[in-house]
């Protein structure tokens, strides 16, 4: 077990007086689209992956990371490559749970200190391992984002990802339909950008609505 993880969640689940939503979906679902939408309604919106970016370049992480994969893998020109460092844990699962153990604790620390120092009631934080890292009881509720698997794999394509990228990188989560099955709400997002808004709009003023009255 990861104490200093288990520590974090507990902190984050105590937080008092404001809506916390974790928003969650599976690869190229829309997930970074609807934080968008979420905070031009009004809330606070905190993407995992941001603050991650930010964890890996701190000190303490950095040089752990330098020391367990080495100087000549993920370093080009002297910085942090981030794509030869995804390259190095997609393909190697005991890699990957490694980096997760040392990061998790940070990200949890900082969106903790995010949301604790913001007047906002509503805050949505966007993760994409949310359950995998066991994080759903940290949250006044789950929303997981869906569209068809086909769809899925077009937009992933459209970023310039490989069909073996795209299947490792799917490989390292929970599948869409156990995401969907795992989250107290799932938002639909097979269709156009405008949609989505909409249902964010509705979502967010019956969230806000709610957390006035309480």
């Amino acid at each position: 077990m990861n104490k200093e993880l288990e520590k974090w969640k507990k902190r984050l689940a105590a937080v008092r007086g404001k809506t916390l939503i974790g928003l969650t979906g599976p690869i190229a679902s829309g997930k970074s689209l609807a934080l968008d939408c979420f905070r031009k309604e009004g809330a606070l919106c905190i993407s995992a992956d941001a603050v991650a970016a930010e964890v890996l370049t701190s000190p303490a992480c950095y040089n752990r990371i330098l020391l367990k994969f080495g100087t000549r893998t993920i370093l080009t020109n002297g910085f942090l490559d981030k794509e030869r460092l995804a390259a190095e844990i997609f393909s190697a699962p005991a890699k990957r749970k490694w980096l997760e153990s040392l990061l998790h604790p940070e990200i949890l620390k900082r969106i903790h200190s995010l949301t604790t120092k913001s007047r906002k009631k509503v805050v949505v934080v966007e993760a994409p391992l949310l359950f995998e890292a066991g994080l759903a009881g940290c949250f006044t509720i789950t929303i997981c984002l869906s569209a068809p698997e086909k769809e899925l794999r077009r937009r992933a394509m459209g970023r310039g990802w490989t069909r073996a990228q795209y299947l490792a990188r799917a490989k390292a989560q929970l599948g869409a339909p156990e995401k969907y099955a795992l989250a107290d709400l799932t938002l639909d997002n097979g269709g156009k950008p405008g949609d989505l808004r909409k249902r964010v709009r509705a979502l967010y003023r019956f969230i806000n609505n709610a957390a006035g009255e309480n």
